[in-house]
């Protein structure tokens, strides 16, 4: 399913596994656009017909990978048989990685506490220990519109049909425990780094983004 989320964030969602869980990859349509996550194998070969609908004749110049799973980058293939001067945005660990998995295309390290900005995008990055023995993969900000892309880190059920829910920004990291990150510094210096931006609109990996309030 594809459907318009916050001005001009569209978000890809597929239910997988016995728990119907919700997988979630986002088009950020802005100039240049920058997609989040790729989706599975299977996802991407619906979702790049619908990218093509929302962006026409505009080519997909970006692609933000936070890790090595196959929901977030399964489909990077097909992306870049698609689009073959696709940038991947990524962490150093990813990058080292990716021609192993038979990836040549272009790519742009994404380093912690850095960012850059082209056209209508500003990103910055945050380090996110999910990789395979918390090597670090990378979270990010576009700070034009104000959305996170938080991949795994936060979650929220979803409450029937309802996409969002209403929260804070300082709410949202300080749910941050050692479930979802458990070396204690790097948790603790990962919300230390968090808390000094504002998001407005957290996209997600799974389950129900959230509409910070002030």
């Amino acid at each position: 399913m594809n459907e318009s989320l916050e001005g001009k964030l569209h978000q890809f969602t597929e239910m997988v596994g016995q728990m119907s869980l919700p997988m979630h990859q986002y088009l950020l349509a802005s100039d240049p656009a920058i997609m989040f996550a790729t989706g599975s194998y299977d996802q991407a070969e619906w979702i790049l017909p619908a990218i093509g609908d929302i962006l026409g004749d505009r080519p997909l110049k970006y692609l933000f990978l936070s890790h090595f799973e196959s929901d977030e980058c399964g489909g990077i293939s097909l992306f870049r048989r698609k689009y073959p001067k696709i940038t991947v945005v990524c962490s150093g660990f990813m990058a080292r990685e990716l021609p192993g998995f038979g990836y040549r295309g272009r790519v742009a390290v994404g380093e912690e506490g850095s960012g850059f900005s082209d056209g209508d995008l500003s990103l910055k990055f945050f380090r996110y220990p999910a990789e395979v023995h918390l090597r670090d993969g990378l979270l990010c900000c576009e700070m034009n519109s104000g959305v996170f892309y938080s991949s795994d880190l936060m979650f929220h059920q979803m409450r029937g049909e309802e996409k969002t829910v209403d929260g804070s920004w300082a709410e949202e990291v300080a749910s941050i425990d050692s479930g979802r990150i458990p070396d204690e510094v790097r948790r603790e210096r990962l919300k230390r780094d968090l808390l000094g931006i504002s998001p407005s609109f957290v996209a997600v990996g799974h389950g129900a983004c959230v509409r910070c309030r002030e």
